[in-house]
């Protein structure tokens, strides 16, 4: 693609199917909200969890010829999002 309208059009292509990825991964971040013990802010953190998935991730994104920095700093903001929301789950689990 030569033309950068072309290539916008394309990124945004991409970004609606990652919307609709990032919404089958809230679902399953809820159900995870909801099974965990209520309340318990270490078990939504899950520090172990996080450190695990960020390294899969690099070595994935240098594999597949994404950036591990970028990756890394993608899923630690994602990450961060989804824990603010699992947590809100957690706390009104019942």
């Amino acid at each position: 693609m030569d033309d950068l309208k072309q290539v916008r059009q394309a990124i945004d292509g991409l970004d609606m199917q990652l919307i609709k990825l990032l919404a089958e991964r809230q679902k399953l971040v809820e159900q995870a909200g909801k099974l965990k013990p209520k309340n318990d802010a270490q078990a939504v953190a899950a520090p172990e969890r996080v450190a695990q998935v960020l390294a899969a991730r690099r070595l994935q994104a240098e594999a597949a010829g994404l950036s591990p920095d970028v990756a890394e700093a993608v899923w630690q903001a994602m990450i961060e999002a989804f824990i603010r929301l699992e947590t809100e789950v957690n706390k009104h689990t019942v």
